[in-house]
């Protein structure tokens, strides 16, 4: 497996829209894997493929840790799960190809919010979708559909956003200075702990992998 150098804003291919994955293919399995490792080893809940320079609708999630956080109980929600239309106990990681919000309700602000692509950012008020319903499909060709409210619902939002070219601060009601992101991100980009890390992890570059479904 790979672990991906996850872009950072204000790379330009963070503002690019993705294009739907026509051929499910054995190589979308292993993508998915090395898009977990990569999530993971960034110490993510949430990657979206463009982030790794991919232009392609897929994400993967995994917010397991925040729902068996008793502190954001007020946010762990509601949350129904199918595969080929039969009722399943969700399990995380998700990988998601194709993922499209098919309907929604409400609005509501999230108090909190981050991103692998702006490091040592974060904001809150960030307005969003109470409840939505999604559909997708897995990297094997299962079709899913998932309803979810609080912070599945928040999450699924702010990785599809990304499919769109659409970025978490564009939800704030006052877009913060792009000098200002920007020297935080590379304030925490330059630390020691940080260059550290992300050396020993011998980053890949994923637009440089030829996999079959691109």
């Amino acid at each position: 497996m790979a672990v991906f150098r996850v872009l950072k804003y204000p790379h330009v291919l963070l503002r690019k829209k993705s294009s739907p994955i026509a051929n499910i293919s054995p190589d979308l399995a292993i993508f998915a894997k090395d898009m977990i490792e990569t999530m993971n080893a960034y110490d993510g809940i949430g990657l979206a493929a463009p982030q790794v320079g991919i232009l392609k609708r897929f994400i993967v999630m995994d917010i397991k840790s925040y729902l068996e956080n008793k502190e954001m109980k007020d946010w762990h929600g509601s949350i129904q799960f199918e595969v080929d239309g039969k009722s399943e106990a969700i399990s995380f990681p998700l990988s998601l190809v194709n993922p499209e919000i098919i309907a929604h309700e409400g609005t509501i602000e999230f108090p909190f919010d981050g991103c692998l692509s702006f490091p040592g950012v974060s904001r809150g008020g960030t307005e969003r979708h109470r409840k939505i319903t999604l559909k997708a499909q897995t990297p094997a060709g299962n079709q899913i559909q998932i309803v979810a409210e609080g912070i599945l619902s928040i999450c699924l939002q702010h990785e599809l956003d990304h499919l769109e070219g659409v970025l978490f601060i564009d939800h704030l009601g006052k877009k913060p200075e792009e000098s200002d992101l920007v020297a935080d991100i590379q304030h925490e980009s330059e630390s020691s702990a940080v260059r550290k890390k992300f050396k020993k992890l011998k980053l890949v570059e994923a637009r440089q992998k030829a996999y079959d479904f691109l």
